[in-house]
């Protein structure tokens, strides 16, 4: 039997009503991506926050970007060109610094570890070092300090020194370089026979041992700072981090690289 054109395509027409309806799904909307944190932090600061850095960025979906080195160099770079969202010196000094250019988020400013100064020399050294004016030896020809006119580590070393009464007898001696690292590396190259670096510094390297670790009570109040800084478009992002930084996570990393964490300093 024939049918009609017309019933066919009355047919064709309820068969295609009876079809479920499909319909396309809504394009996902694209993840965004994690804001940028940039981070100016003192040379000794290198290894902890590289290593925290993987488990901060999943806590707070960000990415960091880390520019070390000294403190005073990284403080005028601030002051120059404002490229920071956070400022971690190692001296309160530099951090009053660029509070003065009006940089600093008062409210996110703290003072967030401490170390200890060491004399450390090479691996192999026979020198022994028990007070600050055993540093005035013949053996001790050149002594490798951060620039302790202007670098955190070299001031701290410079003013324990002057404390002992030493400094002067020494200060010739003093072979004066960019940053703590740089003194330590060149305790580690044999181009000086001693140098004064922090504590934590001298735990990463195999080519140096520590002579002395000068006593709390004989040494500057050192003071690792940290804040947020304005006028930059994540300052939120950048509170957040300085935050963490005081959390748990960080706190233990810390400590376990050496640092002090004031709140629960002996």
């Amino acid at each position: 039997m024939k049918l009609s054109r017309r019933r066919v395509a009355m047919a064709a027409a309820i068969g295609l009503a009876s079809l479920p309806v499909v319909r396309a799904a809504a394009p996902a909307s694209p993840r965004q991506a994690p804001v940028e944190v940039v981070v100016y932090a003192a040379a000794s600061l290198r290894d902890v926050l590289q290593q925290i850095a993987p488990a901060c960025e999943r806590a707070l979906d960000a990415h960091l970007v880390f520019n070390f080195g000294a403190s005073n160099d990284l403080a005028r770079q601030i002051e120059a060109a404002n490229k920071a969202d956070v400022f971690l010196s190692a001296d309160e000094t530099w951090m009053d610094h660029v509070a003065r250019a009006g940089l600093v988020d008062a409210a996110s400013r703290r003072s967030l570890l401490s170390n200890r100064l060491v004399v450390v020399g090479a691996s192999d050294s026979a020198m022994r070092v028990g007070s600050a004016s055993d540093l005035n030896s013949p053996a001790v020809r050149r002594m490798a300090l951060a620039n302790p006119e202007a670098v955190p580590a070299g001031k701290y070393a410079k003013a324990w020194l002057e404390k002992a009464g030493t400094w002067a007898a020494v200060a010739d001696r003093v072979v004066p370089l960019p940053d703590v690292r740089a003194a330590l590396a060149a305790v580690e190259s044999g181009a000086a026979e001693v140098g004064i670096v922090y504590r934590t510094d001298a735990a990463i390297s195999r080519k140096v041992k520590v002579l002395f670790e000068v006593p709390a009570a004989e040494g500057p109040r050192i003071s690792y700072t940290v804040a947020a800084l304005v006028g930059r478009p994540n300052i939120d992002a950048a509170r957040q981090f300085v935050a963490w930084l005081a959390g748990p996570d960080a706190v233990a990393a810390f400590e376990r690289s050496g640092f002090i964490v004031p709140a629960r300093a002996p």
